[in-house]
């Protein structure tokens, strides 16, 4: 029995330790399945981190292909500046000495009907005096023209020119091209007139230009001239498109206006005869005024009444070139008068420059500097046509980036005045 039970025994102790194994096993098989259970976790978790991290690459790749596009676009939009300023460059050298700021000479200007006459001759001297009178060109270049239907019309941008704004517009019919001239002076109350010689012009690489010609009066009830049959609608596209491109002009000569301006602050009719020693004529009307007053702020006043010309000792004498408002507030300026407004201003420094008025032309710069809302494109083009030094300063401190030249460049980028050009090109080089 006893070694039944000592071989039982043995048995019992394998027993034990194979039940002893096997706990150790399933429990090594429960510890190894929480490890795996740790490790999937981690790899989800790691495999979520590497999603969003790839998200991330993504979005900041599109991001940064964004700014690239976005760099590329701005240079190519400098660089388009900067040539056509470098292309330009060549030829305004040429013709920058014409262009550079003349003194005004004073002189007599002869009697005639003729506005456009400027020459004046005397014993003692030949000179010019500039009495183009109040002349402006609207240019504009009309794109996708062929795709006109009819009764549709294209409007160019507005543009002032001596206080009041203008526009070109064109209009396709079944057979012809209308091309009108627009003036967009406001349907007010008052009553109001501009005479113009206008000239309308549609040009062309191929033939000749085509232009019309005629003198019209706008005023509230018609503020659009032109002509409903300017050009045949297939001549225009054989003879006039370029690239599907229109090039259209129109010249304009403001002959006259009336009811414009604000009321006279002072008058210089005939109420002032008996305080006067010499009567101007400007477009039939008659300014009463003395001799020695105007030639001490002008010098060509000064020559024309003092100097040993005919009209010296005339109690009568015409001018020409210049408009009856315009030369009322010049005088009513020089008398102390504040008759300087957006309206009036270039006008003023018109008369101001043609009869060399310093007085006159500081008083309108001080306003353009300080008061007047026109846009500095148009305050730009002021100062480099009647040489204002402080004005010009001021415009060019406000140009600043691509976006500033683009807005001040005019419509014929060779009508820009080359003693800016290469301050345009800088600006444009450095932004770039």
């Amino acid at each position: 029995m006893s070694e039944e039970n000592d071989n039982v025994a043995p048995m019992n102790n394998d027993k034990d330790n194979l039940v002893s194994e096997e706990q150790e096993e399933t429990a090594g098989n429960k510890t190894g399945s929480h490890d795996g259970y740790r490790n999937e976790i981690v790899e989800k978790m790691l495999e979520e981190v590497l999603e969003k991290q790839r998200n991330f690459e993504q979005i900041h790749e599109n991001m940064l292909k964004e700014v690239l596009e976005d760099q590329k676009n701005i240079k190519k939009a400098n660089t388009e500046i900067v040539e056509k300023l470098c292309s330009l460059e060549s030829e305004l050298q040429l013709i920058r000495d014409d262009l550079k700021p003349k003194s005004v000479k004073a002189g007599v200007p002869k009697e005639t009907d003729d506005e456009d006459e400027t020459d004046s001759e005397s014993e003692n001297e030949s000179v010019t005096i500039p009495t183009s009178g109040k002349c402006f060109v609207l240019k504009h270049v009309f794109k996708n023209v062929s795709n006109l239907k009819e009764d549709e019309y294209r409007l160019s941008e507005a543009q002032e020119h001596y206080g009041i704004e203008w526009r070109m517009y064109v209009r396709r019919t079944k057979e012809h091209l209308q091309f009108y001239l627009n003036c967009l002076k406001s349907m007010d109350t008052a009553n109001w007139t501009i005479e113009t010689q206008r000239k309308h012009v549609l040009v062309s690489n191929r033939v000749e230009n085509e232009v019309m010609e005629s003198i019209r009066i706008f005023d509230k009830e018609s503020r659009s001239w032109g002509y409903p049959e300017f050009i045949k609608w297939d001549v225009l596209e054989k003879d006039f498109l370029v690239d599907d491109k229109l090039t259209a002009e129109i010249h304009v000569k403001i002959k006259k206006t009336t009811g414009i301006y604000k009321d006279n602050l002072r008058n210089f009719d005939k109420t002032m005869e008996e305080f006067s020693d010499v009567v101007l004529v400007v477009n039939e009307e008659k300014f009463y005024v003395l001799k020695l007053y105007l030639a001490a702020h002008s010098p060509y006043f000064k020559a024309l009444f003092l100097g040993n010309y005919n009209d010296s000792k005339k109690s009568q004498i015409k001018l020409t070139g210049i408009d009856a408002d315009d030369f009322q507030k010049y005088i009513e300026v020089l008398y102390g008068e504040s008759a300087i407004d957006e309206f009036t201003v270039e006008g003023l420094l018109l008369v101001a420059d043609m009869y060399d008025t310093p007085l006159v032309i500081r008083k309108c710069e001080k306003f353009l500097l300080k008061e007047s809302k026109k846009t500095l494109k148009k305050k730009l083009q002021m100062s480099m046509k009647y040489h204002l030094e402080a004005l010009n300063k001021q415009c060019r401190k406000e140009i600043k980036s691509v976006a500033d030249i683009k807005s001040v460049l005019p419509g014929d980028i060779r009508d820009l005045d080359p003693s800016i050009t290469t301050e345009f090109l800088e600006i444009a080089l450095s932004i770039q």
